[in-house]
């Protein structure tokens, strides 16, 4: 089938299938052996769609019934061949140190003329294809091996044989799939349902939405609305109208629709950007330098290259500069700041000097960017003495010898930095009110500057009041929650600072910048897990973290409420203008669900866990990780599968990896380390984890890491994923039917933390987040300091609270929707109604045990907000079959309901 018919399959559970012909006798018979597999799979047919498949020709059936196979082991990962190095897994060798002592003897004693250096076998050594290791049969037994004894390389050609069989066990999950009957209106659809999203998308989004406007218009850009919430989305849907325009009136026709969506200079660089492939946050490849550090003479370093800006065609060039000239210098140069070398690129396709006189303010701002001295006399310097005229205070013009000129930009920061240094913080309340979105970014820091002045207090309440309307409903949801326990903040203690802070502060009481190393403060203890510290996510194309000692003192608690009273009435007012309902059922367990605003930096996954989202497992026997790879196009790639182990105190209790198969006798078990991965059988690892062995040993916490070893990037290789499963039988090694979750390994990273597991609780924290690794040999005992201090931080702070919940989404519907409000707990099938006439009310009731039975939904218009739709009532359960943990229904009781996503939820307040 064609890749439209693929992306709708998996985002809206439909298959188009053809209209039949007269039904075949035996159509029946098939469909229920069809059946079987796919609920082997977890996947299951409707009535209508069951019905067609059986009145379709045996040809044209056995081709969409394959297909239908086909996309169910694609989306666990099924559709490769998963054949460990040590087959038997997981009964992987007792005695590993043994084992690597008979290869370590293997690799530099054996020779192809002379008796087996461990047996003493003869004719029983022969080299191992395509590495060349010499290995005894007798002693290397190859139907146990699944690659090479010695260096675990996967052997090449089509050696390998099947990996032992596989029983299925009982489905954790089903995806029916149901009848489909116009698949273009579906295709548009789901095409403007991606486009209004408001935050930026995925990868496996953007990869389906170029599918479905391919189908439906790749030529034209007529359908897109005027304004589209993600800047992202709208510049790689006009590149990739670009892209695919090869005739010039194509171009031509195009071109102004593209413009008449720019606003900022920043929107054209993310539209020329993507057209030249590159991502439209203007995130580039990571740098290598440094430090050198050791690799093998035969292993190239692999990097992701910075992507070349192809010619661009005379119309988008001066619609560009026309773009740049109407914003203005000062605006333009100061954005071209923030991304000075995607400018400096794109600069030498847009030629900005050549025509100075046609668009003046453009030429002056790329001469802001690239610091480039003209003769005061030429054209060039003229527009710059005329522009700096101008902008003053934000364009300063300076002078050189020879009568030449250059022009520097001063940002919008620097203005109110230096209201604020002068105490002029009216001043800067009116500056940030001219950029909402800055503002309320910076809230927690303009509410540490009022103190206690009752008068400040109030200007900015005011201010923040007057400037919500304009900002962005998730920077509005997030800046909301970050202060709403900030009256309560607990700081570290001031021994905690870090170094490069204690030497700043030391320089500026009057050490100066050339202070004797020797008499700066000594290094600081590193904390202890559980110090107050605040962590940051920095923008990027992967999900980094960083953190540093909690500094910041409690706030007034009358001014967070205002602050957060002001968030709460802006949204709700936004929700007021969407269709009202009846009632609305909040589930409070929707309290450990975060809202998704991150979306872009997520691992395209199989369950849609939002980052920080909380899973209970307690009657967890074993949890299977699984990794598979293919090497990249320009080497080998050794990736590892790694669980680095943590006690009560997040002290290292040990690791199960490559170089330690088996921890605490069997609690953990790893599969044998492959080195490479060659097409079209790749490789894969697993690592069992059985909580009740590693309670027994002490641990508390498990931080699953994906490494690197060789320092190749995951954005390279043509395929890569891993997940986790929960297995019936120790033979079954993988279970699609089992997989609970799996994703891509994606970006330009090598290390990926993707949970972490509190063992004794039942706790699964799903984190996704990249590490930051440099050099070669990666392996878990080298990084379990630094796991440690993630895995502590980011437990700490996703259960803290400081983050937007999907609680939160489905507060702001209910109270501006209208109807009665119900907080449930639908574990206990019990609700209670809140009278309260705010968002704050509704959290307060969701904290505590609710009383009353569940509310009569029938014949109602309901906005149901839940974790689990199979608990409200059972005519919403058989409708609800997303798989997403957190889903919305909307709808009549009597009637189908409209299952809609959370993002959908947080778009609707934009």
């Amino acid at each position: 089938m064609d890749a439209l018919a693929t992306a709708l399959l998996r985002r809206t559970g439909r298959v188009f299938l053809p209209e039949p012909p007269p039904p075949p006798a035996d159509g029946g018979r098939w469909v229920r052996a069809l059946e079987a597999d796919l609920a082997e799979r977890g996947w299951l047919l409707d009535a209508g769609a069951r019905g067609r498949l059986a009145a379709l020709d045996p040809t044209e059936r056995t081709r969409w019934g394959d297909w239908l196979l086909a996309a169910a082991d694609q989306a666990v990962g099924a559709h490769r061949v998963h054949l460990p190095l040590f087959r038997s897994f997981p009964g992987t060798p007792a005695d590993p140190d043994r084992l690597f002592v008979e290869r370590l003897l293997a690799h530099w004693f054996q020779d192809s003329d002379v008796r087996c250096v461990l047996c003493g076998g003869e004719g029983t050594v022969g080299a191992v294809d395509p590495c060349g290791h010499l290995v005894c049969s007798r002693c290397f037994d190859p139907a146990a091996y699944g690659a090479c004894p010695v260096c675990g390389r996967r052997a090449a050609g089509t050696g390998l044989i099947d990996a032992p069989a596989r029983p299925p066990g009982p489905p954790l999950r089903l995806t029916v799939v149901s009848l489909g009957d116009d698949p273009t209106a579906e295709a548009r659809r789901v095409r403007d349902e991606l486009v209004a999203r408001t935050g930026a998308l995925g990868q496996q989004d953007r990869d389906d939405l170029a599918v479905l406007i391919e189908a439906t218009s790749p030529l034209d850009l007529g359908w897109l609305p005027d304004v589209v919430p993600s800047r992202e989305t709208a510049a790689l849907v006009g590149a990739w109208a670009l892209r695919r325009a090869v005739l010039p009136d194509d171009v031509a026709a195009l071109v102004p629709q593209v413009a008449s969506r720019w606003t900022t200079t920043t929107d054209v660089a993310r539209t020329l950007w993507a057209h030249a492939g590159g991502d439209p946050g203007l995130v580039l490849p990571r740098r290598v330098g440094g430090p050198a550090t050791w690799r093998p003479p035969t292993e190239p370093r692999l990097v992701v290259p910075v992507p070349r800006v192809r010619a661009l065609p005379r119309a988008l060039r001066t619609a560009a500069l026309a773009r740049l000239h109407h914003v203005g210098a000062a605006a333009a140069a100061e954005d071209m700041g923030r991304h000075p070398t995607v400018w400096k690129r794109l600069a030498e396709r847009l030629h900005p000097f050549e025509r100075v006189g046609a668009h003046p303010e453009a030429a002056v701002a790329f001469a802001a960017l690239r610091g480039t001295q003209a003769p005061a006399t030429s054209a060039l310097g003229a527009a710059m003495a005329a522009t700096a005229a101008r902008y003053p205070g934000r364009l300063v013009l300076a002078r050189h010898r020879g009568d030449r000129v250059s022009v520097r930009s001063r940002s919008f920061a620097a203005a109110v930095q230096d209201a604020l240094d002068g105490g002029d913080l009216p001043g800067a309340l009116s500056l940030l009110g001219t950029r909402p979105g800055e503002f309320w970014r910076r809230a927690d820091h303009l509410a540490r500057l009022v103190g206690d002045d009752p008068a400040l207090h109030r200007s900015l309440l005011d201010a923040a009041a007057g400037t919500a309307a304009g900002v962005a409903p998730g920077v509005l949801a997030s800046a909301g929650a970050e202060l709403r326990d900030r009256a309560s903040t607990v700081a570290a203690p001031a021994e905690m600072a870090s170094p490069v802070a204690a030497e700043v502060a030391a320089r500026r009481s009057g050490g100066g910048a050339a202070a004797d190393v020797a008499d700066r403060p000594p290094r600081p203890p590193a904390p202890a897990p559980g110090t107050p510290r605040r962590v940051f996510f920095p923008r990027g194309s992967a999900v980094r973290s960083w953190t540093a000692p909690e500094r910041r003192p409690p706030l007034p608690a009358a001014l967070v409420d205002g602050l957060g009273a002001t968030v709460d009435a802006e949204l709700v007012r936004r929700a007021a203008r969407l269709p009202a309902f009846d009632l609305s059922v909040l589930d409070a367990g929707l309290l450990d669900v975060p809202a998704p605003t991150r979306a872009r930096a997520s691992s395209a996954q199989l369950a849609g866990w939002t980052r920080g989202t909380r899973l209970s497992v307690p009657d967890l026997e074993v949890l299977r990780l699984f990794l598979h790879w293919l090497d990249a196009p320009g080497g080998r790639v050794d990736l590892d599968l790694s669980c680095a182990f943590y006690a009560e105190d997040w002290s290292h209790a040990g690791h199960c990896d490559y170089t330690t198969l088996r921890f605490a006798g069997g609690a953990a078990v790893h599969s044998g380390d492959l080195t490479s991965a060659p097409a079209p059988f790749g490789a894969t690892e697993y690592l069992d984890l059985s909580p009740a062995g590693l309670g027994a040993a002490g641990v508390r916490y498990a931080v699953p890491v994906v490494f690197s070893y060789n320092d190749v990037p995951f954005e390279l290789l043509p395929d890569a994923f891993a997940g986790f499963s929960l297995p019936t039988a120790p033979d079954a090694q993988f279970d699609p039917g089992r997989v609970l979750q799996r994703f891509d390994l994606r970006g330009d990273v090598r290390m990926l933390v993707p949970f972490v597991l509190d063992v004794s609780a039942g706790v699964l924290l799903w984190v996704d987040v990249q590490v930051t690794s440099r050099g070669y040999g990666h392996r878990a005992g080298r990084h379990s300091a630094n796991l440690a201090r993630l895995g502590a931080d980011l437990w700490d702070h996703f259960t803290a609270g400081g983050r937007p919940t999907a609680f939160d989404l489905g507060a702001w519907h209910a109270m501006g929707r209208g109807g009665a409000v119900h907080v449930a707990d639908l574990g206990a099938q019990r609700a209670e109604r809140v009278a309260g006439d705010s968002p704050a009310a509704l959290r307060e009731a969701a904290g505590r045990p609710a009383q009353g039975p569940l509310p009569d939904i029938a014949g109602r218009t309901v906005l149901a907000v839940v974790a689990d739709a199979d608990g409200l009532a059972p005519a919403l359960g058989d409708r609800c079959a997303d798989g997403s943990l957190a889903v919305a229904l909307v709808g009549r009781a009597s009637a189908p309901w409209h299952t809609v996503r959370p993002d959908e939820l947080l778009a609707g307040l934009a």
